[in-house]
């Protein structure tokens, strides 16, 4: 299955990703996400910007460029597992991505593990993840009270990402949801401190209905998923995953034996 990630020329638009602000402009053009991913992992790095992001995760901000084509990405490099304080991993940024795929979805921009290294400074790995454009947050656009052309489409994009953010127990944040202005396609940043060994569903969340392919995409076998996520997740991360996977597709398959799959399933418009 073909998936891409669409890119719409725009004026410099501000927006948060993940916990800090930045503003991004990337050339036109439709990439599929195996040609974003090779970039990612051998594009030369011409500069790295440390500091004025913000944000508790330390992230740079870097230039990438193979021949005509220059972008930017998002590199953090913070690996603190678990049981420690405040743990964090730029591998759940990975984790989430590589799910996405398993799924067949793209809500989560290309992610690969990458060494960078700075002038004078030790190689450091990490997840380099490409920078969107033409994006505002789901915080702003609320601010600004900006309303989707098909409120249902948009209402059932909201609806497949609040079932994904309880499967990685990842709890949402305005800032991280990005919406693009012209296609009002929704992706979601910011993964280091999902994927919780807590095997049960957010706090305050109800999940109601779901698109059909991450149904289909939690019906996988759980040994499928688990060696999908063994590079990056811990052996007990994984099980935390896999319950939480099983209670979500217990609540849906009750729903759809009392509502009926029409009522509870969905397809995403490309």
């Amino acid at each position: 299955m073909v998936r891409e990630i669409l890119f719409i020329p725009a004026i410099l638009s501000f927006f948060m990703l993940g916990n800090f602000s930045s503003l991004i402009v990337i050339d036109q053009g439709i990439y599929q996400q195996k040609e974003l991913e090779a970039f990612l992992k051998t594009a030369k790095v011409v500069d790295i910007e440390i500091g004025g992001l913000g944000g508790r995760n330390e992230p740079w901000r870097i230039t990438l460029n193979a021949g005509k084509t220059t972008r930017k990405a998002i590199f953090k490099y913070q690996d603190r597992p678990a049981p420690g304080f405040f743990p964090v991993s730029y591998k759940r940024e990975i984790a989430a991505y590589e799910l996405t795929k398993l799924f067949h979805m793209d809500i989560v921009p290309p992610v690969v593990e990458r060494e960078i290294i700075r002038k004078n400074d030790s190689p450091r790995k990490g997840s380099l993840q490409i920078m969107v454009e033409g994006c505002v947050t789901e915080m702003d656009r609320r601010a600004r009270k900006l309303e989707p052309p098909d409120a249902k489409a948009f209402e059932n994009a909201m609806e497949e990402l609040n079932v994904f953010e309880n499967l990685t127990c990842c709890p949402r944040d305005l800032k991280d949801i990005l919406v693009h202005k012209d296609t009002w396609k929704v992706c979601r940043v910011d993964f280091m401190e999902a994927f919780d060994t807590l095997s049960e569903l957010l706090p305050g969340t109800t999940i109601s209905r779901c698109s059909k392919r991450l149904y289909q995409g939690l019906q996988l076998e759980p040994k499928i998923i688990e060696t999908a996520m063994k590079p990056y997740l811990t052996v007990k991360e994984i099980q935390a995953l896999l319950d939480r996977r099983n209670t979500i597709l217990e609540k849906l398959q009750i729903l759809i034996k009392d509502k009926g799959e029409p009522a509870v399933l969905f397809d995403i418009k490309p």
